[in-house]
């Protein structure tokens, strides 16, 4: 079939060229294709339509310029196909979906419209040639096609396509075979691969290969083409998004712990629901730890929210260890040998948000604030391949080859602090947690009102961003470069953008407003802070504020320490 290709290119790349579709390289153009068809009165597909505009949302909301088009005749099916070819240019970023039925026959692959089944068959050459002649710099075809159906006769599944320069095309069953019984898991993991924030398809491909592989124990089997090329990436760095997929707000129990890294994972476990009202939490903690330090509090916690009496306690159940009391100001700034240097945080209140830019940063709200330590510098990747060490830590993040020492620990989902919390927790009797975000913006303006922690506009070598420098750095720098606030943080704006205990909310309606963290039932998304020298300097100013899924690491994504005094 190569030599179709050669001959349709040599036809149509003048036509084309001449009504705009083959531009100069260096226009960023993204473009999608989204087909959902289900309404087949045969062979009806529940749940297709939906799909499609799951799919349609999330490429939309990462700027792609979408043409969709639901349960399509014919005539609809290649209108919509003939929009988004004239959409295409030479060097975008394409993705296309469909999500249907499809059929081979004659040696070629056929979508199937909802018109009179194979008599309304569209050729997947109408999408593949457009392709080629316009010469994208990353392609993904996703034929969500694998399904048996009445037209397709005892020629099953699809016929392969040969690898084209900078287009994969991902099946989801391997050519010539279908879907095994039981649900089709590959939309469910791509949508969630390509909802994380900065994640190459490369990537988001093998995540879904693996994904599909485990959850169907190998009876599914993803088929690609080819990799696509490197920089297709669907959701920006830091875009807004409702990522739609089952993550923990809690840490699990290890499977075999030792006695020194059970007992961490209790405190991490109870630290991440200390603050919750539902009772759904502390039945959760019980079932995994029934004996655990914080057992009783957890069972009249559970109780209180259920609204009926506490259960007694077994008499093998720890009692819950009175917290210490408070230290000076003047405490020595670690706790131990190795571990972060802390800031006594004073008490106060404080105006918290922003009422200028993004709904999610309003309304302004007074917050008081108890005194607390918090950590004076970014956790390092000195300070985590020590808990990696003493088996704290399981997880070695990636330096992506700049070295680690003393420079911010990144690659750090949520669990992952909480981890190392645990283990510093356990290491030195404090209880370590993460800072809640009021106490974390309190601590970040350090007594002012201005946009940044140093005033009103944006001062170069003051952070690590990108703009705060006369030089792009395009990574992290050794924590402390730049001068403290005036509590003495450092990297408190860029550097890293740092994990905080609150769940997302779309606004500060119902933010607590004593200093705690704000939590709901199976949050899957967590704050983060102060932007990293990945983003621009909206992202470091004091009010700002993102989010990031609590289960999924990213390169600019580290932490601070906190602890009460």
């Amino acid at each position: 079939m190569a030599w179709l290709r050669l001959l349709i290119a040599v036809v149509l790349l003048p036509i084309l060229a001449a009504s705009g579709l083959a531009q100069q390289p260096g226009e960023a153009a993204r473009v999608a294709l989204v087909i959902a068809n289900e309404a087949y009165p045969e062979a009806p597909i529940g749940g297709a339509a939906q799909q499609g505009r799951v799919v349609a949302q999330v490429l939309s909301a990462g700027g792609f310029d979408v043409v969709a088009v639901e349960n399509a005749d014919r005539n609809a099916l290649r209108q919509a196909i003939a929009t988004f070819a004239g959409k295409l240019r030479r060097g975008a970023q394409v993705v296309v979906f469909y999500s249907g039925h499809a059929i081979q026959r004659r040696n070629r692959n056929f979508l199937l419209s909802t018109q009179n089944g194979a008599g309304g068959a569209v050729d997947l050459d109408e999408i593949v040639d457009p392709l080629i002649v316009s010469r994208p710099a990353s392609a993904l075809l996703f034929v969500d096609a694998g399904r048996e159906n009445p037209w397709q006769g005892k020629a099953k599944g699809l016929l392969p396509l040969e690898p084209m320069e900078g287009i994969a095309v991902l099946f989801p069953a391997a050519p010539g075979k279908t879907l095994p019984g039981g649900p089709d898991r590959a939309v469910e993991a791509w949508l969630k691969a390509i909802r994380t924030p900065g994640l190459e398809m490369v990537l988001a491909l093998k995540q879904v290969r693996d994904t599909v592989s485990r959850k169907t124990r190998r009876r599914q089997q993803i088929w690609l083409s080819a990799e696509p090329p490197k920089g297709l990436v669907v959701t920006p760095v830091f875009q807004p998004v409702a990522i739609a997929q089952g993550s923990r707000a809690v840490i699990p129990p290890p499977q075999t712990p030792g006695a020194t890294q059970d007992a961490a994972y209790d405190l991490a476990f109870w630290e991440s629901i200390r603050d919750s009202r539902n009772a759904a939490e502390y039945r959760a903690y019980l079932d995994a730890f029934p004996t655990g330090r914080f057992a009783s509090l957890a069972r009249a916690r559970e109780q209180e929210y259920r609204g009926g009496p506490a259960a007694p306690a077994s008499a093998a159940v720890a009692v819950v260890t009175p917290p210490a009391s408070p230290q000076p100001a003047g405490a020595p700034p670690r706790d131990c040998a190795g571990c972060p240097e802390l800031v006594a945080i004073p008490a106060g209140s404080f105006q918290m948000g922003s009422n200028d830019l993004y709904q999610f940063e309003k309304p302004v709200h007074p917050v008081n604030i108890r005194g607390f330590y918090l950590g004076a510098r970014e956790v390092t990747f000195e300070e985590w391949d020590l808990c990696i060490d003493q088996g704290g830590c399981n997880y070695r993040p990636d330096d992506r080859g700049l070295g680690r020492g003393k420079r911010p620990v990144t690659d750090i989902h949520w669990n992952d602090a909480n981890a190392y919390l645990a283990w510093l927790s356990a290491r030195t009797g404090k209880l370590y947690r993460l800072p809640t975000e009021s106490e974390w913006e309190y601590a970040a303006r350090a007594g002012t009102t201005t946009i940044y922690p140093w005033g009103q506009v944006l001062v170069k070598e003051r952070a690590n961003c990108l703009g705060c420098n006369d030089r792009k750095r395009g990574n992290t720098v050794p924590a402390g470069q730049f001068p403290p606030n005036a509590f003495g943080l450092y990297d408190i704006a860029g550097n890293a953008a740092e994990w905080v205990a609150d769940c997302w909310s779309e606004s500060y309606r119902s933010a607590p407003r004593d200093g705690s963290a704000y939590t709901v039932a199976n949050c899957r998304e967590r704050v983060l802070r102060g932007g990293s020298f990945n983003n621009d300097p909206r992202y470091l100013r004091s009010a700002a504020r993102f989010k990031y899924e609590a289960d999924v690491r990213f390169y600019t994504n580290g932490f601070r320490v906190a602890r009460d005094r």
